[in-house]
């Protein structure tokens, strides 16, 4: 994925993901699933337009390993990258 538009999207996914900032520096938000799935259909929505781009997990997951919310925290990273990935292949056949 070119370097750029990765940045793009990761700054765009901390401005939108910043309001799970304190779930997620507390821990709380691995086990409030509703915030979780709230959070992954945010980064989904931004994600979207380029999800040929992003059409596996592990993109998934290098892209938000970028961001504040997932930076320090693997277990989360992961979790989300799932999340996101469902998402996207239920909106556009992914598989």
């Amino acid at each position: 994925m070119a370097g750029v538009l990765e940045k793009q999207l990761a700054r765009a996914l901390d401005m939108r993901l910043a309001v799970f900032a304190s779930k997620a520096a507390s821990g709380s938000l691995l086990q409030d699933e509703m915030s979780l799935r709230a959070a992954a259909y945010m980064a989904s929505e931004i994600i979207m337009p380029c999800c040929c781009i992003m059409c596996n997990k592990a993109k998934l997951e290098a892209l938000l390993s970028q961001t504040k919310l997932c930076a320090e925290n693997q277990e989360l990273t992961q979790r989300l990258a799932a999340l996101v990935y469902d998402d996207l292949a239920r909106c556009n056949g992914l598989g």
